[in-house]
């Protein structure tokens, strides 16, 4: 299988702006950010100038009510000019493309429903005719593109069409579980119901390790703790690298809480703000794509998550992801005893929580 790792906004963007260029009969793209900024307007510029006749892009509705990482609607926000400036131009950015010929359709509309509130489409995913998709974690907003990430690409004909189904079938409001197995990749597609059963790949993967697992995650929660817990305590050497300059500061926090608690090995990015989401198990499965390994991936967002196992791909994620990104970050060592018992508690009550309202 042709696979490539691309890392960081500029690498993904040089790979996937000469695509759109060369695009012939469609280019459809999947974000759960798309903003009126540098980077949102130059994905619009790139579609506008493509000739492929069929151009497409589904943006949750997240982004239309988070702008920068700020809630428009907030009375500390309401007012700021800067980010009515930025709500204006991305109006105006939607209006710009869709009189040009670009489809534009925003997934999961919020409502009063908890289910609706939460559910967000979480997928990064492109497709170029029947030729290319990328998946993995990258948004088109300024601030996420200043952030370390990653994005997978593959010219794979059957796993090129299994992406490009996928996207078809959210353009028409049908989301849905779906795997297939392909030379070196294993690729499902999370309806935001029946995650559950998807996940259990992942922690059965976690359970069956034997010398090591890598994970980098700005958003690593239960239940993947608790596996990557018992891993550590079984003797596997668990690393985790999350950003010490998180967007959301309280996972940072989390993780030392998690630190004290096991013998897990964490470790705080200082390059910034990672949000690569990327788990290397006994360097034989690399899992990949928009999940965080979060509590709202498990239970209620739409995702793509690849299983990885061709060995060229392994061995490049060793070199150009988790070496560098080990050499950027510092260790941890939390001590039990001096962590606030709040904050140990917050695992249970943020699940009593989120069980509380969806059931």
């Amino acid at each position: 299988m042709s696979f490539e790792l691309l890392i960081d906004f500029s690498e993904f963007w040089s790979r996937l702006s000469a695509d759109i260029r060369s695009a012939q009969e469609s280019v459809f793209v999947q974000t759960f950010a798309f903003e009126g900024d540098a980077v949102g307007k130059q994905l619009s510029a790139a579609l506008l100038s493509s000739g492929a006749p069929d151009r497409r892009i589904l943006a949750d509705s997240f982004t239309r009510i988070v702008l920068s990482d700020r809630f428009r609607y907030s009375p500390a926000n309401l007012f700021d000019p800067e980010l009515r400036r930025e709500a204006r131009a991305t109006t105006a950015m939607f209006r710009e493309i869709t009189n040009a010929g670009v489809e534009l359709k925003f997934t999961n509309a919020y409502a009063v429903t908890p289910r609706r509130l939460l559910s967000r489409n979480h997928k990064k995913l492109i497709v170029i005719d029947n030729t290319t998709a990328y998946f993995g974690g990258i948004n088109f907003s300024e601030h996420n593109a200043a952030w370390h990430d990653m994005m997978l690409r593959t010219d794979d004909g059957d796993a090129v069409a299994f992406l490009r189904e996928d996207f078809l079938s959210t353009w028409t409001g049908r989301d849905q579980v779906a795997r297939e197995e392909f030379d070196g990749l294993e690729l499902f597609t999370l309806d935001g119901r029946a995650n559950r059963t998807v996940f259990q790949r992942v922690l059965d993967l976690i359970d069956a390790a034997r010398q090591t697992i890598f994970v980098e995650s700005p958003y690593i929660t239960f239940p993947f703790y608790e596996r990557l817990r018992e891993a550590a305590r079984r003797g596997v050497d668990v690393k985790i690298i999350t950003p010490e300059q998180n967007n959301w500061s309280y996972f940072a926090k989390y993780a030392r809480v998690e630190s004290a608690r096991s013998r897990i090995d964490l470790r705080l990015y200082q390059g910034g703000m990672s949000h690569l989401k990327a788990m290397l198990i006994d360097d034989e499965f690399l899992i990949a794509g928009s999940s965080n390994f979060d509590y709202l991936s498990y239970r209620l967002y739409q995702e793509v998550v690849g299983v990885i196992t061709a060995p060229l791909v392994i061995a490049e994620f060793r070199e150009h992801v988790m070496l560098p990104d080990l050499a950027r970050s510092v260790a941890v060592r939390c001590d039990a005893s001096a962590v606030d018992q709040s904050l140990l508690n917050f695992q249970t009550r943020l699940l009593d929580a989120a069980l509380t309202i969806l059931t």
